[in-house]
């Protein structure tokens, strides 16, 4: 039998998958206890990438997962990504290709300008 799911449901699932689950164990490794665990909720790193150009910016990144990000002139992008190191890439038309690499930590929050001169 399918059961159909809510709106609400679905909205609510969506809301939650940023959040990763991690570091569950028993408080203490060395300390022989039952039914003692602590869970640790571990937010993914938020990046606000801005665009400062008068013209529109393609974001690369491949890391932990792969994005592409468009950010329109004069304006900005909020993203969550997978923790880790990234490499990045950044075009816009008539310009030159800016690349690096850049690493994102869990449970922090980024401000990424370009151009970045």
């Amino acid at each position: 039998m399918k059961f159909p799911l809510h709106p609400i449901i679905l909205a609510t699932l969506f809301s939650i998958a940023a959040i990763n689950f991690t570091s569950c164990g028993t408080s203490n490794p060395t300390e022989k206890t039952t039914n003692t665990h602590t869970c640790k909720i571990v937010y993914r790193p938020l990046v606000t990438i801005r665009n400062n150009s008068d013209k529109l910016i393609i974001l690369g990144l491949q890391g932990p997962e792969t994005r592409l990000v468009s950010i329109p002139a004069r304006s900005s992008r909020s993203i969550n990504l997978i923790s880790g190191s990234y490499k990045y890439d950044a075009k816009a038309q008539n310009a030159k290709t800016t690349s690096g690499y850049k690493y994102f930590s869990s449970n922090r929050k980024y401000q990424w300008t370009f151009p970045t001169h």
